[in-house]
């Protein structure tokens, strides 16, 4: 058991990290091309059509991970009636982004891009409902070869359109022609992965789905707002300048984040199992899960914390130096980051969950005014602040309901 957990862990790391690194040298590579103005536009069209991919998943995923990790036959029932509600959910999470961005005001060519660049929802859909599936039987190294070549298409792409000097509309297309391409493989090979499409609209069935899903949607809503939150008030306070000089330094917390994901997500199967039979032993995977973390955490806050000015200067340049001290504020909070990945897990899994829903809106709250009073005062540094307090709160929260929960 222990060594499948490890070689998910490895499959999902890798191809994190694989994928991470092309995105990242993709994303250093526009920062050097675009002006710093130009680069904040990117990155807030990035982090606002983000926000609502919880909203396309509406908590799908991990309803599929418990319950088929569960009842692994029912897949064919599940997968034929999820496919269009996941289509559905994707339709109104694309036209939700655009009439958020309408009542914020954002003028005709930023809401262009955001439909650009929202397309890539309906494709990255369908690729991570039958990932899900696959990772319910532990087969991870599918969702693996989905992050990787997706990014590898959309680093492609994106090169030429920039040194083809395409416009950034046209550069913002390559996260759909990416996702559409990956997608395309996932049409033609799911029947050999025995999971058979079909079309099937079961108005019950998505009733009671969603009655189920709506607690794992609304945390998970709850917490990519919360990752995004400041980066989002920036652009909206401060503007496009400042984001492409804040997005410059959190692309790498952004980055980084992903390796104790990768293992939260693989501990999950065994996580659902372990919740309804052996409550102790989970007690024990969870303790060594967060000292695996924090172990994993601590080279990272190192190098960002000490080093951000050369790290700053080496990967964007000297017009981004300006974002060193928010680096360096930023790297501390990773240590937060990777232990406050891990009590998602027991949460989820926990018929209690919809209970912790207020604590969580309450992490983002915090966050939320920490950011309101810092940003317009302190610009980037303080919302890199205001991200550190907001992660103190959350590893309280978190694992004073974790452990209240593992108790019973």
């Amino acid at each position: 058991m222990v060594a499948k957990i490890a070689k998910n862990t490895l499959f999902l790391s890798a191809a994190h990290v694989a994928a991470r690194l092309l995105g990242f040298v993709y994303f250093i590579f526009l920062a050097r091309f675009l002006d710093v103005a130009t680069f904040g536009i990117y990155n807030f069209t990035l982090a606002f059509i983000y926000n609502f991919i919880p909203v396309a998943d509406f908590g799908l995923e991990r309803f599929i991970l418990r319950d088929i990790s569960r009842y692994p036959g029912k897949t064919p029932f599940y997968l034929a009636r999820l496919i269009p509600l996941r289509f559905f959910l994707s339709l109104a999470a694309y036209f939700a982004a655009l009439i958020l961005a309408l009542i914020l005001k954002q003028d005709i060519r930023q809401i262009m891009y955001l439909a650009i660049f929202g397309l890539f929802v309906f494709p990255y859909s369908f690729i991570y409902l039958l990932a899900s599936f696959l990772n319910a039987r532990e087969k991870m190294k599918y969702m693996a070869t989905a992050i990787v070549s997706s990014q590898a298409i959309n680093f492609l792409l994106g090169v030429v359109f920039v040194l083809l000097k395409f416009p950034l509309s046209t550069i913002l297309l390559t996260g759909f022609l990416g996702q559409l391409g990956v997608a395309l493989v996932f049409v033609f090979k799911a029947q050999s992965w025995e999971l058979p499409l079909a079309w099937v609209i079961d108005k019950k069935f998505f009733k009671k789905t969603l009655s189920q899903s709506w607690g794992f949607a609304l945390l998970l809503i709850i917490a990519v707002f919360y990752l995004r939150v400041s980066l989002i008030l920036v652009d909206l306070l401060k503007g496009n300048y400042e984001t492409g000089l804040y997005g410059s330094a959190f692309k790498f917390i952004e980055a980084i984040i992903l390796i104790p994901q990768s293992l939260a997500l693989a501990l999950f199967p065994l996580s659902a199992r372990l919740f309804l039979k052996d409550k102790k032993r989970l007690q024990g995977v969870y303790k060594k899960g967060l000292l695996v973390l924090f172990s994993f955490s601590l080279p990272f806050v190192l190098i960002l914390s000490f080093l951000s000015q050369w790290i700053i200067k080496l990967a964007y340049g000297q017009s981004y130096l300006l974002a060193a001290p928010a680096l360096s504020i930023l790297g501390a909070s990773l240590i937060l980051f990777f232990l406050n990945v891990l009590p998602g897990n027991i949460i989820q899994n926990s018929p209690q969950f919809k209970k912790f829903l207020p604590w969580s809106a309450l992490n983002f709250f915090i966050t939320l005014v920490l950011c309101l009073l810092f940003i317009p005062r302190f610009s980037i540094i303080g919302a890199a602040w205001a991200v550190l307090g907001g992660e103190v709160a959350g590893l309280l929260i978190n694992n004073l309901f974790v452990w209240k929960i593992l108790r019973r």
